[in-house]
């Protein structure tokens, strides 16, 4: 895989991380940055790869 598949490949994932977090939103109610994968493990300091069920809580 090049540099640029793995930027537009980066780019994809991270404009789907967004339609979930806003599907979500509207299935589970709420805001769509309680489901924000990046923020919860960016705030435990953890890896972002790993699952978060119930949107964090």
């Amino acid at each position: 895989m090049t540099d640029a598949e793995l930027a537009a490949a980066k780019e994809e994932i991270q404009e789907l991380r967004e339609e979930i977090r806003e599907d979500l939103a509207a299935d589970l109610d709420g805001d769509p940055e309680e489901y924000d994968s990046e923020k919860h493990f960016r705030d435990l300091d953890s890896d972002t790869g790993e699952a978060v069920p119930d949107g964090g809580e």
